[in-house]
């Protein structure tokens, strides 16, 4: 395989290139790795590769001519031509995995305010980012982008399975690793690795892979092929089925600022009851201090388990009406033996302004930090959660927002957005 990094900085390239796994390959004639300057495809005495943005602004922006001419002096219609740039595609293992079966990737650094978008436009096959951070050019993500892909190419580790379980070669970060001494610092290595009981060694690397990347990952958690025999008594993967959410009637505010008591709906009984089921939560609450609205929500709970079918039956069972929320906390603590973290929502900033907020990844990670500890999502009916009767609250999940401004959704349909966003698998 052969890469080609065009930089003006090659400096910055071959040497960080020259050593370990990649610099044996390259002198074993595994890979070949070389570059390209686009100031050899200039024209004037300066070899000047970069001029003023049209449009004024700060800085230099890097010419279409000598890039674009450095580029097709070495593609060929077999090449793979990659933009490194802050505005691209964020790199991972998927995309390293697809590019290690390229034949001739051709990397292209930027520098400066960015290049001349005629470059992307014509002489670019797609664009990669290390990540939402700047870097001064592209020659360190393409440095790190011909080690990721050369490991995966044939003969450049000397043991094959090595890059499979690493981390993200099955989709999770990888498993801790030990080795001598036996005990450091008071710190010993785990009694099964010397056990010599390969199953449960293999048994507890899948555990422990699955419990590192659900707490530091949830991101890629979500998105890991499971296996069936994955085990399920971590505590870090079951934040689903300690989660409750609680669709709260009482303290509510209306148009007004006005603290009212709203009206349960039959529609949020049953749909938000099936969200509950699809993303496996411990249980939906509906707070109400009107005894008659808690049998009402115990009756059409009721109907809907007799007449809706098995699979509306076990997400109606989920179903609890009680008075407060206070009787919410009361109950999980008591089940739970701890007392449950308690979010609330909200579709406006203006609300709860002394709370933390959190997107749905930061909660998520937050709880998967105290294992065995439920989590209380409130929801709020009318025009929202009264925000200074409710000091059981210590988190705030970041409004629900969209590209335009209008942000009034029923309560049951907000329910589901942010579930899935929380505990939805990624496609």
């Amino acid at each position: 395989m052969r890469f080609t990094v065009v930089t003006i900085l090659p400096e910055l390239v071959t040497p960080a290139l020259s050593a370990g796994v990649v610099g044996r390959a390259i002198a074993g004639g595994v890979i070949a790795v070389d570059t390209v300057n686009p100031r050899d495809f200039t024209h004037d005495k300066h070899r000047t590769v970069d001029d003023t943005p049209y449009g004024g602004g700060p800085g230099m922006v890097m010419k279409c001519e000598p890039l674009v001419a450095a580029i097709e002096s070495v593609a060929t219609p077999a090449s793979r031509r990659i933009l490194l740039t802050p505005t691209g595609a964020p790199l991972d293992q998927a995309i390293v995995r697809r590019l290690a079966n390229e034949s001739h990737l051709v990397l292209v650094c930027g520098r400066y305010e960015g290049i001349d978008e005629r470059v992307a436009e014509l002489a670019i096959d797609e664009s990669i980012s290390l990540g939402d951070f700047v870097l001064s050019g592209g020659e360190i993500a393409a440095v790190a982008i011909v080690d990721a892909v050369a490991r995966l190419r044939p003969g450049v580790l000397g043991e094959p399975t090595s890059a499979d379980e690493e981390s993200f070669g099955a989709g999770l970060l990888e498993y801790p690793q030990y080795t001598r001494p036996w005990d450091f610092r008071g710190k010993i290595v785990p009694e099964i690795l010397a056990g010599g009981n390969h199953a449960a060694i293999r048994k507890w690397r899948r555990r422990e892979a699955l419990r590192r990347t659900a707490r530091r990952r949830p991101d890629l958690f979500a998105r890991a092929p499971r296996e069936p025999k994955d085990p399920i008594d971590a505590p870090e993967l079951d934040v689903a089925s300690r989660t409750h959410i609680a669709l709260v009637h009482h303290p509510i505010v209306d148009r007004t600022g006005a603290v009212v008591t709203t009206a349960l709906t039959n529609f949020d009984v049953h749909d938000i009851a099936r969200s509950a089921q699809t993303y496996g939560l411990g249980g939906y609450w509906i707070v109400t201090p009107v005894a008659a609205q808690r049998e009402k929500a115990d009756h059409i709970a009721r109907l809907w388990q007799e007449e809706g079918g098995e699979h509306r039956a076990d997400a109606l069972a989920r179903v609890r009406a009680v008075p407060a929320i206070a009787d919410v906390i009361a109950e999980l603590t008591a089940r739970y033996g701890a007392a449950p973290l308690v979010v609330v929502t909200t579709a406006s900033n203006a609300r709860f302004t002394s709370l933390p907020r959190q997107s749905p990844r930061e909660l998520v990670g937050s709880i998967q930090d105290s294992p065995g500890r439920p989590l209380l999502i409130l929801f709020g009916t009318g025009w929202g959660l009264a925000d200074t009767l409710i000091p059981e609250a210590e988190r705030v999940l970041l409004p629900i927002r969209a590209a335009t401004p209008w942000n009034h959704l029923s309560v049951r349909s907000a329910v589901a957005v942010l579930l899935d966003r929380l505990f939805g698998l990624a496609t």
